[in-house]
């Protein structure tokens, strides 16, 4: 058998025709081209021939299909992830699978990634709303002792609790409450909260939560001698107290205080529910 060197020496030898646009020696740019070059240029048209001219994968490597079911990412995302490898792989989205064909050390990388991404998504936050109403014993006359998440406020605070109401909401979205029906006409009540959103951000000392478009209602009933107002929800647009403010969870902020000889005082304290 005979090289690819052998063949461009004895080419050379045998005086084998060329070309007519090679046919002058001035213009006979092969020769001119160094032998190293020549026999370079040579031995890979020779291995280009035997291999038909196309790529192939390296030898004693096969190739295998797996199918991966996933659960949460979208399995297109992954395909994208090894666009452009000399490997096939397909996604379907309906079926949430993710088929490769490869080698061995291919596939270990696909399933690799997806251990890694295709993983749940964080439980969704929420947060859980405690609003206080304080007032003097004259305010509300059935007002009990403060709970005991408001012990600290005893000294700052010398009332009473009047009423209480909760919200819980998830992080991001919007809630509202209401008193029920029939709200007596002789006490200071809570009757409606409202938020437009809450949010819970990391801080130097762990979590802060913000709400933002706090807004709330009180029923604060007329004097004895004057005619009732503001003793019903419709009544009333505008709310007593509106806040955007940020709070750590499980520590009683007052966020407001109202009046002098009959004291009021809204008081607000959050958790975060996960």
């Amino acid at each position: 058998m005979i090289s690819s060197a052998q063949l461009l020496i004895n080419t050379r030898k045998t005086g084998m025709p060329r070309p007519p646009e090679f046919a002058s020696s001035r213009l006979d740019w092969w020769h001119a081209v160094p032998f190293a070059l020549r026999l370079a240029l040579a031995l890979g048209i020779t291995a280009l021939w035997a291999t038909g001219g196309q790529d192939s994968k390296p030898p004693n490597v096969a190739w295998t299909t797996k199918t991966f079911d996933l659960k949460y990412i979208d399995p297109d995302q992954v395909r994208r992830v090894f666009e452009g490898q000399s490997h096939v792989i397909n996604a379907n989205r309906e079926l949430k699978l993710l088929t490769a064909r490869g080698s061995a050390t291919f596939l270990k990388e696909v399933e690799d990634t997806i251990k890694r991404l295709d993983v749940a998504p964080p439980a969704p936050v929420n947060t859980q709303i405690n609003v206080y109403l304080l007032a003097a014993p004259a305010q509300a006359p059935a007002a009990t002792a403060l709970p005991a998440e408001l012990n600290s406020l005893a000294k700052e605070l010398p009332l009473k609790l009047a009423d209480m109401q909760m919200l819980r909401v998830r992080a991001g979205q919007a809630g509202e409450t209401t008193s029920a029906a029939g709200t007596s006409a002789t006490a200071v009540t809570l009757s409606r909260i409202r938020v437009d959103s809450t949010a819970v951000n990391p801080g130097a000392k762990g979590d802060v939560v913000s709400l933002n478009g706090l807004r709330i209602w009180l029923n604060i009933p007329s004097a004895p001698d004057a005619p009732p107002v503001r003793t019903s929800i419709p009544a009333k647009n505008d709310p007593d107290v509106t806040a955007d403010i940020d709070l750590v969870p499980n520590e009683s902020v007052v966020v407001a205080k109202i009046g002098v000889e009959k004291p009021l005082a809204v008081v607000v304290r959050v958790g975060v529910v996960r």
